[in-house]
């Protein structure tokens, strides 16, 4: 069975502040948290039919120029994971927003970057800001925002939740996102805590930046 995905306002928060901080821009970064395996009694139906959860508890902002820059990823996957070991969690996927309204899209240097996470963490997922729907967030009638991705293996490669990718059939993965953060948004937005926010690029550029962004939200 695929995972059942949770967000947490904290990672939904910094994801959007991110995209805002650079909304001409590609936006990209890693999501914190922990995986709860699936219960039930060894062999049991009941086993084989429940769902690992997987909470996501923070968002950790990587590139708004060159996404796909290698050496560059390497070294901030590096000190993410690090950092995640440090506070008892994991890397458990990865976030996108992309730079034309009209992309609704996990593409290829997405797709590329969710993989090499995927590979560490068999349960990791890609979220994808969903542009078409952020003017109903903003104005506060929805909460749906992200589109989740997974990877079930195969040939299928990474499927977006609820609708097929490329003709084909979607994943059965579920995301709840966390409740009320709309307004929150709109509330920090309005401060300008967007023009705050950091991510690895700005650190490349001065390395006394926090771009963990520890203190953001």
């Amino acid at each position: 069975m695929s995972p059942a995905y949770t967000v947490d306002s904290k990672a939904l928060l910094k994801i959007l502040l991110h995209a805002a901080k650079h909304p001409s821009h590609s936006v990209n970064g890693v999501l914190l948290g922990s995986v709860a395996a699936a219960t039930g009694e060894p062999g049991s139906p009941r086993e084989s039919a429940a769902q690992p959860a997987v909470t996501i508890v923070d968002a950790i902002p990587l590139f708004h120029s060159f996404l796909s820059l290698a050496p560059a990823l390497e070294a901030a996957l590096f000190q993410v994971d690090t950092y995640a070991r440090q506070r008892g969690c994991e890397v458990v996927g990865y976030y996108h927003a992309n730079e034309r309204l009209t992309d609704l899209e996990l593409g290829p240097v997405a797709r590329k970057i969710a993989d090499r996470i995927q590979q560490r963490n068999q349960h990791a997922c890609a979220l994808l800001v969903d542009n078409a729907k952020l003017g109903s967030f903003v104005q506060q009638k929805s909460q749906d925002v992200l589109q989740l991705w997974t990877r079930e293996g195969g040939a299928r490669g990474w499927s977006r939740a609820g609708g097929g990718s490329g003709g084909g059939s979607g994943s059965s993965a579920r995301l709840q996102a966390a409740a009320g953060a709309a307004p929150l948004f709109m509330g920090m937005h309005g401060e300008g805590r967007h023009t705050r926010l950091h991510d690895f690029d700005d650190h490349l550029n001065d390395l006394s930046i926090d771009w963990i962004n520890a203190d953001l939200v």
